[in-house]
This record gives C-alpha cells, sequence and structure tokens, in this order.
C-alpha cells in the first residue's frame, strides 16, 4: 500500500463511530471473502492484472477534460453529486463541451467503497444476449446511485438493500453480484489503479479535481472558471 493511501486508511480509522460503523451493515453483502482479498493484496503487493477501463463521461474528443478522484463513501464527494453535478451535467456534459472522468478512491468505510465499484465494473463488463455490454451506462448507474443513496445508507445502516437494488438496475443477478464481490482479481486491480493515479497526480483527499491536466478547487465555481478559461 503507497503512503497516499495509507494516509487515507488511517483517516478512516480515526473517522467518528457512526462511519466506521456503517462497515458492519455490509458484511451480509461483502462477506469474509473480501477482507481476505484485501489482506492478500497488501501482503503480497501489486496484483499483475490487465488495466481497466477509465470511465467517463460526456463526448470523447471534448476541449476540456474533467478528472474527479472521488469516493462513493465520502460525504464531502455525495454532497457535491447531490448539489452540484446536475447543473455540471446539464450545462458541460450533455453539451459536449467537458469529458468527465472519474477516478476511484476507498475512503471509510473502504470495503464499501470498494464493493460498490466492484459491482460498478462487473456490470460495465457484463455482456446481454446481443454481446453487449453494459459499459460506462451501467457502471454509472451503480456509482450515481450509491452517492444518491449514500445519507440514507449513513442514516438508517440499510446498505444490502441498495447493493441489491442497484446492481439489478445494472444488469446484475443476485448470484452475478454476489460472485463480483468475492473477485480477487477485480479486487487486486482496483486496488492497484487507485494506487497508480492517486501517486501520480498527488492525491490525498476527496473529493479533487483537475481540469486539462490542472488541479483546481473542489468548489463548482473554481472548476466552471477552470473550464471557461480553456482556449
Amino acid at each position: 500500500m503507497t503512503t497516499t493511501v495509507r494516509r487515507l486508511y488511517d483517516r478512516a480509522r480515526r473517522a467518528p463511530f457512526w462511519q466506521q460503523a456503517v462497515v458492519v451493515f455490509l458484511l451480509a453483502v461483502l462477506t469474509t471473502a473480501l477482507f481476505s482479498v484485501a489482506a492478500d493484496a497488501q501482503g503480497t503487493g501489486k496484483a499483475k492484472v490487465a488495466p481497466l477501463k477509465e470511465m467517463t463521461k460526456g463526448a470523447p474528443n471534448a476541449r476540456v477534460t474533467v478528472i474527479e478522484y472521488g469516493s462513493v463513501t465520502c460525504t464531502h464527494c455525495a454532497h457535491w453529486y447531490t448539489t452540484n453535478w446536475p447543473k455540471f451535467e446539464r450545462d458541460y456534459i450533455k453539451t459536449g463541451k467537458v469529458k468527465y472522468v472519474y477516478r476511484e478512491v476507498a475512503t471509510n468505510p473502504a470495503q464499501m467503497a470498494f464493493g460498490v465499484y466492484m459491482l460498478g465494473h462487473c456490470a460495465a463488463n457484463k455482456s446481454n444476449w446481443l454481446g453487449q455490454k453494459g459499459g460506462t451506462k451501467a457502471y454509472f448507474t451503480v456509482i450515481d446511485g450509491f452517492f444518491a443513496a449514500q445519507s440514507k445508507i449513513y442514516e438508517t445502516g440499510e446498505a444490502e438493500p441498495v447493493f441489491r437494488s442497484l446492481a439489478a438496475k445494472a444488469g446484475l443477478n443476485q448470484s452475478e453480484a454476489d460472485n463480483c464481490l468475492k473477485n480477487e482479481d477485480l479486487f487486486k486491480a482496483i486496488s492497484a489503479r487507485m494506487e497508480t493515479n492517486m501517486a501520480k497526480d498527488g492525491v490525498e483527499g476527496t473529493p479533487t479535481f483537475f481540469v486539462n491536466g490542472k488541479r483546481v478547487e473542489s468548489d463548482y465555481a473554481a472548476i466552471e472558471a477552470a473550464i471557461k478559461a480553456v482556449k
């Protein structure tokens, strides 16, 4: 585990008890297999796995690329999503002005964050009867859905129904979702890419934004100003 990721996990352990307790409610979904995978990944180093596809929204060839390092379990990220995403998507994504890239970070409770990402990638990689994969649409069905439900999960502690519902909406049946969460290679791939990206860009917290490669404040006005400044 890199120094950057270790800092995030250290912060997680110092988080308020109400946040730490949320992990308990996910055990029925993630099972002990996920925890053993995490221990193995940390003990043996990065696994040699194929690179994961970068998950994006918007026009692939847009003049502006906005990268967000976010965590689905980060309350600040969820707040940004619920308050700013609708207008950001309306003004910049749907108009083709911006290519948005979501880069995964796993903050407290990390097991839950990894579970969400694993389901997202499994849904993206699943093919239907026509051979068409779920792709980014299926992936963001899981990610966006979890962000929208995060506050309710933290208030009620009911994570499992949300996981089941999002998996189904993204095209995974219960058996597929359960097997996905036990996929050791997928866990290692997500963990390795997360560590590499964060170390490369010097990311130590979430959300962190970059506009055409330049770090900007995680404030909508600052992000918008940086987008408009691109010539």
